[in-house]
């Protein structure tokens, strides 16, 4: 009985993340710059995505969606890019429809800014989409979701931002 109790007590805890990964799977590949969102194995979404530029790779790899901020500041700083306000790498953005993938910083988002988005990787790490598909991907996504970003040329752990 006591055995019964402990394993529903772990089952639960590890309920909720692993719930919300098993349908939500997206795929995002930096060779043809396309995400593509599936819902238990059926697509429901694909966008246009841009990634990071040389010397700030996104990192490739499966991750799962630690948490989501409809709007965030971002700053070189707190990516551990640089502080310094002279530095062409430098910068501080409100960025909307956030979706996080690692805790040092590298999410999905809206990039109204980004005017290359598919056609040049132009971010510190993150992977930019438009405004719309970004709400639309922030609206899907659910704590613990699956995403595969492939073909990025970046390592994991690797500093990053907007």
């Amino acid at each position: 009985m006591l055995v019964g109790a402990l394993a529903a007590a772990l089952t639960l805890g590890a309920g909720p993340a692993r719930a919300a990964s098993a349908g939500h799977v997206s795929t995002v590949d930096a060779a043809t710059h396309q995400m593509t969102v599936t819902d238990h194995g059926r697509t429901v979404m694909t966008f246009t995505a841009g990634f990071g530029k040389p010397g700030f790779r996104t990192p490739s790899g499966t991750f799962h969606v630690l948490g989501k901020d409809e709007v965030i500041t971002m700053t070189s700083c707190s990516a551990n890019i640089t502080c310094d306000p002279r530095s062409p790498n430098y910068y501080v953005l409100t960025v909307h429809w956030a979706v996080r993938l690692t805790s040092s910083g590298v999410f999905i988002h809206a990039a109204p800014w980004d005017h290359a988005i598919g056609q040049a990787d132009t971010s510190h790490g993150c992977i930019h989409l438009s405004t719309a598909d970004a709400h639309r991907f922030y609206d899907f996504s659910r704590t613990g979701d699956t995403v595969i970003v492939k073909n990025t040329g970046g390592l994991t752990g690797n500093p990053s931002g907007p």
